[in-house]
């Protein structure tokens, strides 16, 4: 704690000597914009249904043994990862994958495997049976994300073969995000790679191949039926935060190029940089982001030298019963 409120004092400074500027000025490197969230592709967040930009949720498990009971973080999910920021001067995109984010926390769940199926009273958003299928898929969905991250940012290679297994692979992630997202397989993804497979040496697996991709040219739909969903089983708390179309957002993070621009207005993205680390998203007003993390740090120095202390005095005692 001590070690990290020294981090998070170091964040505080970075953010309050970089200067806010318009987006249409931004040079590459640290810098400090402020616009409205937008996105041509909106996600629908998996607790409150709410359509956004981008959403983080972060699964707790309840643990009981016969000495204590307490909340353990299970897995932290999130999709929507890039979108745009826009002020009156123009747009850039924001690549928050890597981001720390000072968003509000919209909404609170518990779910219980063993009450989920007669829930007391009707809620909005998704049902409990809804959010216990989304626990059981939860951690996967954030293994397949960081796996496409990592593969859209290698880039393109130059070796042709290492290029080939890149695209593989990201359409294999791609197909699994998809069945995650949606509880079924996008047929024309499935299409694309069984085309782009070399003849089977087995003739049966072959002609199974030939088959199933005939079958998908012809009915548009996979030849198999893909099983339901399963749900979790125990008692779950799930803290859903958003990225909202519209509304205004600051952003501290490193300008890089876009590899993907749409157009010559979309040359530039922030991300997290490879020399500075710090990427903060907030929906704060800016002092008032400064000062919480101001406050932040200085309680987890304070905090950190004082329980430092309170276990070395503890064993210094301990050591000398003995």
């Amino acid at each position: 704690m001590f070690y990290r409120g020294f981090r998070k004092f170091r964040e505080y400074k970075v953010v309050a000597d970089t200067p806010r500027i318009p987006i249409r000025s931004v040079p590459m490197g640290l810098v400090h914009v402020k616009g409205k969230a937008q996105s041509s592709e909106l996600v629908t967040s998996p607790v409150t249904r709410t359509p956004c930009c981008f959403y983080k949720v972060v699964v707790e498990q309840w643990k009981s043994t016969s000495d204590s009971a307490r909340w353990e973080h299970l897995s932290t999910d999130r999709d929507g990862i890039r979108f745009y920021l826009e002020d009156e001067t123009g747009k850039i995109l924001i690549d928050s994958y890597s981001a720390e984010y000072d968003v509000p926390e919209v909404a609170v769940r518990i779910v219980d495997g063993a009450k989920a199926a007669h829930p007391a009273t009707p809620v909005s958003g998704a049902t409990d049976v809804e959010l216990l299928q989304y626990v059981e898929k939860a951690g996967a969905h954030a293994w397949l994300q960081k796996g496409e991250h990592w593969l859209e940012n290698k880039g393109a290679q130059s070796d042709p073969r290492k290029e080939a297994a890149r695209q593989r692979g990201l359409q294999m992630l791609q197909t699994g995000l998809a069945f995650m997202r949606d509880g079924k397989l996008p047929a024309d993804l499935i299409l694309r790679q069984l085309e782009a497979q070399p003849a089977l040496p087995d003739p049966e697996h072959e002609r199974l191949r030939q088959a199933a991709i005939q079958h998908i040219r012809d009915t548009g739909t996979l030849p198999v039926e893909m099983p339901r969903p399963q749900a979790a089983s125990g008692r779950y708390r799930l803290h859903e935060y958003l990225i909202l179309p519209g509304q205004e957002y600051f952003v501290t993070g490193t300008c890089v190029e876009n590899p993907k621009p749409e157009d010559v207005h979309d040359r530039n993205m922030i991300e997290q940089g490879r020399n500075e680390a710090t990427f903060l998203v907030s929906a704060q007003p800016e002092a008032q982001a400064e000062t919480s993390m101001r406050g932040s740090a200085v309680k987890m120095v304070l905090g950190g030298a004082a329980l430092t202390l309170g276990c070395l005095a503890f064993l210094l005692l301990h050591l000398k019963m003995f």
